[in-house]
């Protein structure tokens, strides 16, 4: 007997058939009665033309050590004869069935696949009816007939008693570690992501984190209840012992004979109830940028193994509707070379580009970097191999696995340059929403949304930037447009008038400048115009002497969305004066309560950033700490290129809370915004920190600013 008995498959001949059976129990209520014993699999939802599919044991299993030993798995296949033939209904037709085949989840790491080949199953059809299919393999006859009579006691059983039923428990959703700093290391991610792609080293980056929650009961019982109440495009239950219960709503890959498509997703955005459509996401720049990118990185996959000149982009950006979200979705076909099996493929295109970044090894590599635990199945592919009907799979994603009495439900999302990282965040709590949702359970208070909606009297007074321009030079006039834009897409839902770019170049060119070191300010200001417009005004003012240090004081300041640059800062020019008349700088606490936010008072609370710039505080250590950007702090431009400078020059740095405590024990400190630089805090509520100039002093110079 050879060490893989599904190589014996390669030497079985097959004459698949179908019985039809009629009526019988909807597939939920059937699949609840399956146990655990007959290591059932089904697929739900529009595979293989639309169809639910039920399973139950299998001839053979295979548990690869590696996922590329699963690719050979699934060329093992019997011989089918193709002629037709008389079928056990008395039909005379040509089997256009499954028949069998491989079910198979083909987990991102090693270790975590599984096969299961099945010679036969049941079809539930959109007509309400099911079928019995077998391939028919020789020397399998008398257990077929046993099957058949096994599915047919199945479908016609009476529903079972509410208290023999199979039942299933989950608990709350938190995370391996404290909710809040997964949280705020997912933000820290996706800044070192985007500073990925600032050097280059990717075009676009796939972060994902984990949720976890406590599972009592039956796993196939748990898939059948939340497959009827999200009605998935590609839902599977595949596995033994660790059970997938996947409710993807992707394809990834579909082999009919020697043609092959992919349908990868990118771009997210809420669905409303009884929304027909989502303008938000259509007019997102970033979501189809991002989907844009992979489809060229699957075409390039597909190529690999394609004919040339066949692979083609037969759908791009695509706006379709998955259980509380919308996605965009793109699809690409081509024809296959001769001989390409499986293994071929699978080895060209695995893991799903949609999941891993542009390009793809360079993405993989910086996902094992900043990605704290593994992935598993999560992100790999699920689905069914048939030697009848081809090959359909999904990608793993809004699924659960489950394991030791746990269920681990990977989410996550696509970054590229210009991901705002509490966005991104919140894109994955609105994808986990509807799984924890209909598996009626909850998320950990720290884990839900950090967002806070704007006032209307911040989005009438319209938002802003500050560029410097020294000379003739407008410095970093793109990366302000970018975040102008991004403000603008958000709250008013369109973008910033495309000539603006050219309008500031040629103000700034134009104005008299005495000097090649002259300072002034160029204002842009953005507000909301009549229907879904933005109108931008341009001022450009003289700047006196650069700042150059100062002192702060904490202060609490009210609680609202400072993620963007508002034009209405009384609330903030009232908390300066409150803090310090003499000084108007000050360091803002996001605790909503005053009396626990004054500086030492409550050392557990944490800073976020000054009234006119982003924080950098230098610890104990050496590491200079910047806080993470949620909702609280304004993804400034500076920042970013001073986070850009660490990176290059050598620096030790980390964007991660900082505790009061923490800011005012400070070996240094400074601040940075686009008009001032990198500004050395000389004391914090009266407490001398050491000077911080030759920092801030190098960081200018890299970044062009002049006295």
């Amino acid at each position: 007997m050879p060490a893989d008995p599904s190589a014996l498959l390669d030497r079985r001949a097959a004459r698949p058939y179908a019985v039809t059976l009629g009526r019988g129990a909807a597939p939920a209520s059937v699949l609840r009665r399956l146990s655990g014993d007959d290591e059932p699999g089904c697929l739900w939802g529009r595979w293989f033309g639309g169809s639910v599919v039920l399973l139950r044991r299998p001839l053979h299993v295979v548990h690869p050590g590696r996922v590329r030993d699963a690719f050979e798995v699934l060329d093992r296949q019997p011989a089918v004869r193709t002629e037709a033939q008389q079928g056990e209904d008395g039909a005379a037709d040509r089997f256009s069935g499954l028949g069998g085949g491989w079910l198979a989840s083909l987990g991102y790491d090693d270790g975590c696949s599984w096969l299961g080949f099945y010679d036969s199953l049941v079809r539930y059809g959109s007509d309400g009816r099911w079928v019995f299919e077998s391939l028919g393999l020789e020397g399998r006859e008398s257990q077929m007939q046993q099957a058949l009579a096994d599915w047919r006691a199945l479908l016609q059983a009476p529903e079972p008693p509410a208290a023999t039923a199979a039942r299933w428990q989950l608990g709350p959703f938190s995370t391996v570690g404290p909710a809040g700093d997964t949280r705020d290391r997912y933000l820290a991610a996706v800044e070192n992501a985007i500073g990925r792609i600032h050097r280059g080293e990717c075009y676009q980056l796939n972060l994902c984190t984990r949720l976890l929650a406590d599972f009592s009961g039956s796993a196939t019982a748990m898939f059948a209840d939340m497959a009827a109440a999200l009605e998935p495009a590609y839902g599977a239950l595949v596995g033994g012992a660790r059970p997938l219960a996947s409710f993807s709503p992707e394809l990834f890959l579909r082999r009919r004979g020697d043609r092959v498509s992919t349908s990868p997703i990118k771009g997210t955005a809420v669905r409303g109830l009884g929304e027909t459509d989502s303008a938000q996401l259509r007019a997102s720049a970033k979501d189809a940028a991002e989907n844009v990118m992979i489809v060229d990185l699957m075409r390039n996959d597909l190529s690999r193994v394609s004919r040339p000149g066949t692979v083609v982009v037969e759908d791009l950006l695509g706006l379709e509707p998955h259980p509380g979200v919308w996605h965009l979705v793109s699809t690409i076909s081509a024809q296959l070379e001769p001989g390409v099996g499986m293994n071929e493929l699978l080895e060209a295109t695995f893991p799903p580009g949609s999941v891993t970044g542009a390009p793809k090894l360079s993405a993989m590599s910086a996902i094992g970097a900043l990605e704290p635990v593994p992935r598993g199945t999560y992100t790999g592919a699920a689905g069914f191999v048939s030697p009848c009907a081809g090959a359909e799979l999904n990608v793993v994603i809004r699924s659960f696995e489950l394991a030791g009495g746990r269920v681990q439900l990977g989410v996550g999302g696509g970054i590229t340059a210009d991901s705002v990282p509490i966005r991104e965040w919140q894109e994955c709590l609105d994808k986990a929403g509807p799984l924890v949702s209909a598996a009626h359970s909850t998320l950990h208070p720290q884990l839900r949304s950090g967002l806070t909606v704007p006032g209307a009297d911040q989005r009438v007074g319209g938002v802003f930037e500050s560029v410097l321009v020294v000379g003739t030079r407008p410095l970093r006039l793109a990366e302000h447009l970018a975040r102008l834009d991004r403000s603008c897409r958000e709250l008013y839902g369109a973008g910033i008038p495309d000539d603006v770019a050219a309008k500031a170049r040629r103000m700034v060119a134009t104005a008299p400048s005495p000097s090649p070191d002259d300072r002034r300010a160029l204002r842009l200001t953005a507000t909301p115009g009549a229907g879904a417009t933005v109108e931008v005004n341009l001022t450009l003012r003289p700047l006196g002497a650069r700042l150059v240090e100062c002192t702060l004081v904490c202060q609490p300041r009210p609680r609202r969305s400072w993620r963007h640059k508002w034009v209405d800062r009384n609330d903030l020019h009232a908390a300066e004066e409150a803090a310090a008349p003499a000084l108007p700088y000050f360091v803002s606490d996001a605790t909503p309560t005053p009396d626990s936010l004054r500086c030492g008072s409550a050392v557990s609370s944490t800073v976020r950033e000054t009234s006119r710039g982003n924080l950098f505080v230098l610890d104990a250590d050496g590491t200079w700490l910047t806080p993470p950007l949620d909702d609280e702090v304004l993804p400034g431009v500076t920042r970013r290129a001073v986070l850009d400078w660490f990176e290059r020059a050598g620096v030790s740095y980390r964007v991660a809370p900082v505790p009061v405590n923490v800011l005012r024990n400070a070996a240094a400190a400074l601040w940075t915004s686009s008009l001032s630089g990198a500004v050395v805090v000389s004391a914090v509520d009266g407490r001398h920190l050491r000077r911080g100039n030759g920092v801030a002093a190098l960081i200018n110079s890299a970044l062009g600013v002049h006295s």
